[in-house]
């Protein structure tokens, strides 16, 4: 704990800094990355200013890599946005919703594929306001469905063609899409399972409402 007490700041101070409103989720990163510049140039001593010119190439290829992946993802994200291509499998996928049971399987398989196709933000905003009334409608607490969404979407950054986490890793480790994809498979697993207990058991979520 002494010795890694100034690690352990970071996640403080950026989380504190962004809950407090002192500054937005983008500015902590600048954040993060001046305090880990200090901390390792005069407390722990082990960057020196060679060391920082290193680590700044080694940031801008990996940014490079990435670019033209992201391009790629936001290009089709716009397209699918302006063609309505998410609205069309909502009308499609609602008229063979009967029961709550059906809406929760058929709203996480549709968030699923979503999810492989568009960044998370984006399919929050286009499709919250036309799924979540449709879930109210089904006896589903908005605090539940508000949950179950960003679980379900949140496994896409790790399934292919567009997970980021996935270009992520395979540009930062140096390994192939293959290999990172088949090495994430236990864990999509997992997301999955906890998907599953988080749309069936309603109560996980809204406990802290009671």
């Amino acid at each position: 704990m002494k010795d890694g007490i100034w690690a352990l700041l970071m996640p403080i101070i950026i989380l504190g800094g962004i809950y407090s409103g002192q500054f937005t989720a983008t500015e902590s990163a600048a954040v993060a990355v001046v305090y880990a510049m200090v901390v390792e140039l005069f407390i722990y001593k082990k960057l020196d200013l060679k060391g920082m010119v290193r680590v700044g190439t080694d940031t801008t290829r990996l940014l490079g890599g990435l670019f033209p992946v992201l391009l790629m993802a936001l290009s089709l994200n716009k397209f699918l946005a302006f063609q309505q291509v998410p609205m069309m499998m909502v009308d499609l996928l609602s008229g063979i919703i009967t029961t709550k049971a059906s809406f929760i399987l058929i709203n996480n398989a549709l968030l699923l594929v979503v999810g492989l196709l568009m960044d998370i933000g984006s399919a929050i905003l286009i499709l919250s306001p036309i799924l979540q009334p449709l879930a109210q409608a089904q006896g589903i607490d908005p605090v539940h469905f508000g949950i179950m969404m960003p679980v379900n979407l949140e496994i896409g950054y790790l399934t292919p063609p567009m997970g980021l986490n996935i270009i992520v890793a395979m540009t930062a480790f140096r390994e192939s899409f293959g290999f990172v994809c088949r090495s994430v498979v236990p864990f999509i697993g997992l997301m999955v399972i906890a998907l599953v207990i988080v749309s069936f058991w309603p109560a996980l979520s809204l406990f802290l409402l009671k």
